[in-house]
């Protein structure tokens, strides 16, 4: 048995050096490799969609200007529903939703692959965006799609796009 073993991480151990060797980057003598973050960073542009599928909570995305603009709309019981809009700045693997309305509301959240994941404490100032029994509050989305031509796709609690005029 100790045999098998020792066999068995030899063999997965060989490999290992050529995809590393694979994976390194080639720089030009005198030049020195840095990252470069727009690469590193997917775009968050698109249409993120969570809870039930018969009334999905919706989030769109549109980068443009160097800025992210934002539409969110989550529903709860009984058609009660949050809803906001404003800007959302990255920094790696968070996120902090802006909403530009009456009430200061700043909705910390986590993006990890195509998931964004809302914080489970929020502001006061975030209850003036919500109805009864309905919160922001730990709410997660998924990526459906990544066009801005996706995010236009999301809809209010009136029914017309989420993020329209986040092109201007």
């Amino acid at each position: 048995m100790k045999k098998y073993l020792l066999l068995i991480a030899l063999v997965a151990g060989c490999g290992a050096s050529d995809r590393d060797e694979r994976n390194r980057s080639v720089v030009p003598e005198g030049k020195s490799a840095q990252p470069a973050p727009a690469a590193t960073q997917a775009s968050l542009t698109g249409l993120y969609e969570g809870g039930a599928a018969s009334a999905p909570s919706q989030l769109c995305v549109i980068e443009k200007g160097g800025q992210a603009h934002f539409g969110m709309v989550v529903w709860g019981a009984n058609l009660s529903a949050c809803g906001g809009a404003g800007l959302v700045e990255r920094d790696g693997d968070r996120l902090r939703f802006r909403m530009t309305g009456d009430q200061a509301c700043t909705v910390s959240a986590r993006i990890s692959g195509g998931r964004i994941s809302l914080a489970s404490s929020l502001a006061p100032g975030c209850s003036y965006y919500c109805g009864a029994r309905v919160s922001f509050e730990g709410v997660a989305f998924d990526r459906k799609g990544s066009s801005p031509a996706d995010a236009m796709k999301a809809r209010d609690p009136a029914g017309d796009p989420l993020c329209s005029g986040q092109d201007s």
